[in-house]
Formats: structure tokens, sequence, C-alpha cells
């Protein structure tokens, strides 16, 4: 079954499940071969996609250019990807589509990694108990926020903040002064002239939207150390950032208010792995190891192996930095956003984590795809048509912000 959108239906091709208006009158039966004078009507009455049948991750609306035998390979091994999810869902066929899609016009392969484990006799129990007895001891201190991330979210919080504050306060860094001209002289915001000062560009921008991406990326700064051997902080970087721009895009879709939150809600989702990265390196990969080597999920491998989740570990850090609670909200749920307070923007959070898994921009450690919270989505109302626009947006931006990042 695959999720076509009406303006690419062909004719000839079989309805996968009945086709009904906004009132619910059936328009066409499940099993029927579509006509044309049927898709003049899906149109007349706004039917914006119907379900098809098919293979998943159909690539009828892929690149003809591209070569079939490729497109056939990356289709099988993505798919390998997504053997925790429904791939009959048609928010995920419709993701697992695209990612196809992405990945071979940029070349993206599934990678085969598998990793040794460290004492693998030693059972789980023991090692859950010993990982959180450390996490107990006063000996092991988390880091502080920058002095100057902690001004930032002062500034973010204050509703009566100016242009001429949040300069200030930036401007004391040269480095994140430097980046953030950058990035609002890119094509991320396609400005009509050159910005030379932070106030101009909080000016034009807006004091939120400067402030939440001086705080993302000053907090992410705090772990730039960490070992490449335990994680490539580049790639760590890479799935972050493109995880909050979806975050952002997703939000502006929804008309969801604070779409800068989001955006730092996205690129900290995963802040609890660079914990347990930098603290127990040892633990880390063992976690790794044995998610990629029994083909499980890692969140779901840490909670096993470990106690406790990424998720657990980036809010505990959030307390103690006194991030915004709405962050709080979305990190901690973003696996399960149907539990939150807040589901809507944490379902936002968990769609964009998803997605961005899919299309291997990057990675935080975790390989397969996560499952889809049903009910969340539910609950969310969107649909799977609107995703290709939401992802080339969200992966148009992150080609201008990667080349800054890391020039």
């Amino acid at each position: 079954m695959s999720v076509v959108p009406t303006d690419k239906i062909k004719s000839g091709q079989i309805l996968a499940a009945e086709v009904r208006d906004i009132n619910g009158r059936l328009l066409l039966s499940k099993g029927q071969a579509i006509e044309p004078n049927h898709i003049r009507i899906f149109k007349i009455w706004g039917i914006s996609e119907v379900n098809i049948v098919g293979d998943d991750c159909s690539d009828d609306t892929s690149d003809p250019l591209m070569d079939s035998a490729m497109i056939e390979q990356t289709k099988n091994s993505v798919e390998t990807l997504f053997c925790h999810v429904d791939l009959e869902h048609p928010a995920i066929n419709e993701i697992c589509r695209i990612a196809v899609q992405f990945r071979c016009q940029n070349n993206i392969i599934v990678a085969d990694d598998n990793l040794a484990v460290d004492n693998p006799s030693i059972p789980k129990k023991d090692r859950k108990k010993d990982f959180l007895k450390k996490l107990k001891k006063k000996n092991i201190i988390l880091p502080e926020i920058p002095s100057l991330a902690f001004e930032l979210n002062e500034v973010i919080e204050n509703p009566m903040s100016s242009a001429e504050h949040i300069a200030r306060v930036v401007s004391r860094s040269p480095s994140l002064t430097a980046v953030l001209l950058k990035i609002v002289n890119s094509s991320f915001y396609s400005l009509p002239s050159k910005i030379s000062t932070v106030s101009h560009a909080v000016s034009l921008i807006g004091t939120q939207e400067i402030s939440v991406l001086a705080l993302g990326i000053s907090v992410l700064s705090v772990f730039k150390n960490i070992p490449k051997e335990t994680i490539d902080m580049h790639s760590f970087i890479r799935h972050s950032l493109v995880c909050g721009l979806l975050s952002r895009v997703f939000a502006a879709h929804k008309n969801v208010p604070q779409t800068e939150q989001l955006f730092v809600a996205g690129l900290l989702h995963d802040l609890g792995r660079l914990i347990l990265y930098n603290y127990f390196p040892d633990e880390s990969r063992n976690v790794l190891a044995r998610s990629r080597n029994g083909n499980t999920l890692l969140y779901e491998e840490e909670k096993d192996y470990l106690g406790c989740d990424h998720a657990q570990l980036g809010v505990h850090l959030m307390k103690q930095w006194k991030l915004p609670p709405i962050l709080e909200n979305n990190i901690l749920y973003h696996h399960k956003p149907s539990e939150a307070q807040q589901s809507v923007p944490a379902t936002i959070v968990h769609l964009a984590d998803i997605i961005a898994n899919s299309l291997g921009i990057g990675s935080s450690g975790e390989k397969l795809i996560p499952p889809l919270d049903d009910n969340a989505w539910e609950n969310i109302k969107l649909s799977p048509s609107s995703f290709e626009t939401i992802i080339g947006q969200a992966t148009h931006q992150f080609q201008a912000l990667d080349q800054i990042l890391h020039a």
C-alpha cells in the first residue's frame, strides 16, 4: 500500500482503501480501479491523497534518471531499518518512500557496522544496578551550562528583552557572533541585504529566533571534545540539526506558536546521550554494540541495560540548567509523545526524530527507525502528503547551516 497525492494518481491504479468525503460519504470503494473522472471527483471534494495498492516504499515519484538497480538496492537496505515499525501505516510508508529517494539522490548508504561487546557474559541486571549506583554518586559532576547560554535562556524567558539586550549578550562571544552572522546571511533566511551586526539581525529576524539559535549552539558546544572513538560529534550534530529544522518546519506547518523553542527541542532531543558518551564511554559502547548486533532499538537497550534512557538523562541535565519546562516536555517524551502533558509539540519532535533517522543525515547512535506513536499520530492530525514539502524545506535549510557550522 502506498499513499499517493491526488495530483499524482494515475488511471488504472487500484484503491487499497475506500475514499470518503469530509462528511463521510463514500466516493469510491476499496479495490476499484481509478478512472479519470474519479480523479476529478477527488479534487472537487478536496481529497488530498488516497491509498493505492502497491509495494511499500514505492518509488513512483522517484527521479526517473536514477538507476533502477540503485533504487531497488537502496529500497531493500532502507526497509531493514524499519524492522520495528509498521510499513503499512500511511505515515511510515510515506516516510520510507521519501527516505529511499533522498538516500539515492544523496548517495547515503546503510552501513553494516556491528560492534564488539565488552564482557558480554556480565548479566544485564548487574550492569543496570551498577550504572544507577554510579549516577547517584556525588563525584559525577555534570557540566555547568555556559554563562553565555544561561543569559540567553533568561532573554528567551523575558518577553521584554530587546534587540540591544540580545546583541550585548551574544557579542561577548566573538566566535558565536561570527557563526550567527554567517547563518543570518545564508540562504537559511534569504535576507535581501547583508547583515553586519547582531542587533540588526535581531531586529529583522526576532529576539526569540536569534536567542534560541545561539542557545542551541552554546549547549552543544559543551560536549564538543567527546572522543571520536566514542561518538562522531560531527555526525551527532548533523542529526540533531536536521531534527531541529524538521521540528521547526512541522511547527510552522501546524501553526504551533514558539517554533524557535521547537527548533531547540529538536536540536537537543538526544542531549542525554552526550552525558552517556562523555561520562560512561564503556557502558555506552556496550549499549551501542548490543543494539547493533541484536537489531534492537538503542533507547530500549538503554532502559534494559542501564535502567534509564537518554531522554531521562537529558531532562535531568536541563533541570540543572533551568532551561524552559516546555523543552523538558518535548525531550522527555520524544519517543512516547502521547504520554506528554503537551502532546502536540512532543509529537512534532517525535516525528522529526523518526524522519531524521530515516534520511540518514548524521546519527546520535541509533541505527534503526524508532516506532511511531499511533495515538500521538492520530491526535496531531497531519496528512502524510505534507511530508514531502516539509522534508524538502528542512533539508534545504539544513544544507545552508551544515556548511556554516562545519566550515
